[in-house]
Formats: C-alpha cells, structure tokens, sequence
C-alpha cells in the first residue's frame, strides 16, 4: 500500500469519529437532487423554507413537520458511484 494510503488507514484507524464532506458533485451523482437545481429544494413549494425546516429550533418546535420534509425529500438510496466507490474505501479499514 502507498505510504500516504497507509497513514490515512492510520488515522482512520485511530479516530473515534469520522467526517466525511461530500459536495453537490458526490450527491448528484448519487441520485440526491441539490439546493438550485430545477429540482432541488430551493425550487419547491413548502409551507416553510427547506433551510428553516432542518434547523434545530424548527425540529423542537414542530417535529411532525420535520420528519415529513425529512422523510419525503432527505432520505435516498446509496445508488451512485461516488457513495459505492466510498462504501469500498471505508471497507479497508474494517
């Protein structure tokens, strides 16, 4: 394995907890609409704006809504190259 594979393989390793921050490239190409697109959420209609619908304080004041929006528009299935191509990555370090 490459010495700099095998060092981040280290720190995975090494670390409790893992970010991983994926842009509108990673979600697109796995199936997930973005913000801007015709699409996205910024584009459709709810009650209230997307942005305000998965903040903390709207998740307190009003759950059931929440859920609804999260479950209707935040859930997707990991169909894409980038999510696969990921899910192998991390299986190294299992």
């Amino acid at each position: 394995m490459d010495e700099k594979w095998q060092q981040l393989k280290d720190w995975i390793n090494e670390s409790d907890n893992i970010v991983f921050f994926g842009g509108a490239g990673v979600s697109t190409e796995s199936g997930i609409p973005d913000f801007r697109s015709v699409d996205g959420l910024y584009n459709q209609k709810y009650k209230y704006p997307p942005e305000r619908i998965i903040s903390h304080s709207f998740y307190i004041q009003n759950p059931e809504e929440f859920y609804r929006f999260y479950k209707d528009r935040m859930l997707f299935p990991s169909k894409g190259v980038a999510t696969t191509n990921l899910r192998q990555f991390s299986s190294n370090f299992e």
